[in-house]
């Protein structure tokens, strides 16, 4: 099971966003620099954070992003399922050729994506805003 570079980046670029403490937008090319994810990879994130309603975008000269929701009403749960479906375990066996309520490793991997779910669901923005960012070298 892995987190996709899009979920990283999107908790990332939306706590950068919640850290920005005034009510102008932030132009991509700054969040690209504070973040180290390019202007290309952050419009292409930003989409669907928009239709989810965590971000608002403005145009023109002094246009950029900003965060339309509390960082403590958003989870890295929430991120996560707007920008990948949600977590998804393992498939088990191809074509379900292990039978679906006989299998071990089907409810062993089961059971490991729900916790991983309820540990996603506890994480806020706001708890990422508590963690120094700039203090962790994932550029």
């Amino acid at each position: 099971m892995r987190i996709s570079t899009t979920a990283h980046y999107a908790s990332r670029l939306l706590a950068q966003l919640a850290m920005h403490e005034t009510d102008k937008p932030i132009p991509a090319a700054v969040l690209s620099d504070s973040t180290g994810i390019s202007v290309k990879f952050i419009e292409k994130i930003i989409r669907p954070l928009k239709t989810a309603g965590f971000v608002r975008s403005v145009r023109g000269a002094s246009g950029g992003h900003m965060l339309c929701i509390r960082p403590e009403e958003v989870t890295l749960g929430q991120v996560l399922r707007v920008v990948e479906g949600g977590v998804q375990p393992p498939q088990c066996c191809p074509d379900n050729q292990c039978g679906e309520h006989d299998c071990a490793a089907r409810t062993a991997w089961n059971s490991v994506t729900r916790a991983l779910e309820q540990t996603l669901e506890s994480i806020t923005l706001a708890d990422l805003m508590k963690e120094n960012l700039n203090s962790y070298p994932c550029q």
